[in-house]
């Protein structure tokens, strides 16, 4: 009997009450020009029209699976994952959308780079209607990737291709995160000596909606999440003494609404610098630098948009004036380069009204001087 050839790339996705968005999802990843794929999709028990979209899709590359009870989405992708018989994994969320041509860039890009165990992209976040937020761009390099795995995750979850190999030796997803078992999953790589990175070209949309795990209202859930996978990562690979209560600092410096107060964020900053330092070899490089200190003034920024959009008193300039003036001798070049590149940090709909606030910082900060 003649032995079925198994596909280069299985794309996996968990999918539950998709309905919105999948059909476009799904066209997204079955028209790409890379063909020798299959694409496995396990529907979480959805009680609305997802098993009937699927079903409406004569494609023998489809592999459908139905869970016999509701699982949730990191054991639906282990169930995925397990399906599976590509050399390579990608993944797929059911309201996400696939570019052209990124299977092909990126099944290149991994038989170009055999040391390579996890490759993403850079992508561009929607909303519901479909319209372009932001985009953003990971680490390049894995060096850069490696810094990343100590305060956030160095890649797009969705825009990843992986070696099965890789994944199917660590053991899949780790089932006792819910909303972070794909940066548990690039850490435990990392730890095990795999590299990881993204290439530059912008290969997805990824939408971020109101129901969502990225949304505010579950923020905390995940942040919990992610600051015990930052602790673990810091104390195996860096072998510097942090608490738990510091990583979770370190997770919520960008979330104004966790209540964390300008004392807390320059300490965030002060312990980034150390981890660079550990993690750079001892030497921070001057990108690193400024994309901390960047991190440091927008997380001032977003705390007081979020503080006015509240109702409650904005000291932006005080807090602003308070911490350039304890880290650096002459703040107006640290605000200035700020102010030069916050469209790339941006990652919401008050930039304009961040713009504003920075550009008045700015001016008082010369005016002072002058007055002086």
């Amino acid at each position: 009997m003649e032995s079925v050839k198994s596909p280069f790339i299985s794309v996996i996705a968990a999918v539950y009450n998709g309905e919105e968005y999948l059909r476009l999802a799904m066209e997204s990843v079955l028209n790409q020009s890379f063909k020798d794929i299959e694409f496995v999709i396990v529907d979480d028990c959805s009680t609305d029209q997802t098993p009937a979209i699927i079903a409406s899709y004569r494609d023998s590359r489809i592999v459908y699976i139905r869970n016999p009870m509701n699982l949730g989405q990191t054991p639906s992708l282990n169930v995925a994952l397990n399906a599976a018989k590509g050399k390579y994994i990608a993944r797929m969320d059911a309201d996400d959308i696939y570019l052209p041509g990124k299977l092909e860039k990126q099944y290149e890009f991994m038989e170009e780079h055999p040391d390579i165990a996890v490759s993403g992209t850079a992508g561009i976040k929607i909303d519901e209607e479909g319209n372009e937020i932001s985009v953003y761009s990971p680490p390049s390099s894995f060096r850069d990737a490696y810094f990343n795995i100590f305060f956030r995750s160095p890649l797009i979850h969705v825009s990843v291709i992986c070696r099965r190999s890789a994944l199917v030796e660590m053991g899949g997803y780790d089932e006792k995160y819910p909303f972070r078992a794909d940066f548990a999953l690039w850490s435990k790589l990392v730890i095990n000596h795999y590299k990881i990175t993204s290439i530059k070209d912008k290969l997805i949309k990824y939408r971020e909606l109101t129901c969502s795990p990225s949304h505010p209202q579950k923020l905390f859930s995940l942040g919990q999440e992610t600051a015990e996978i930052l602790y673990s990562n810091i104390s195996t690979l860096l072998d510097i003494p942090f608490t738990k209560q510091e990583c979770k600092e370190i997770v919520f410096m960008l979330i104004p609404s966790s209540g964390i107060g300008v004392q807390a964020l320059a300490g965030v900053y002060l312990n980034l610098r150390k981890i660079a330092k550990k993690a750079y070899s001892g030497y921070i490089p001057p990108r690193i630098s400024l994309m901390l200190t960047s991190m440091l003034f927008w997380s001032v920024a977003k705390r007081c948009v979020y503080l006015k959009s509240q109702g409650q008193a904005l000291f932006f300039f005080r807090d602003f004036y308070t911490v350039s003036k304890y880290f650096f001798k002459d703040p107006a070049v640290p605000v200035l380069y700020v102010g030069a590149n916050v469209v790339g940090l941006a990652e919401d709909h008050n930039l304009f009204l961040i713009k504003k606030y920075m550009a008045k910082y700015v001016f008082k900060i010369f005016y002072r001087k002058k007055a002086g």
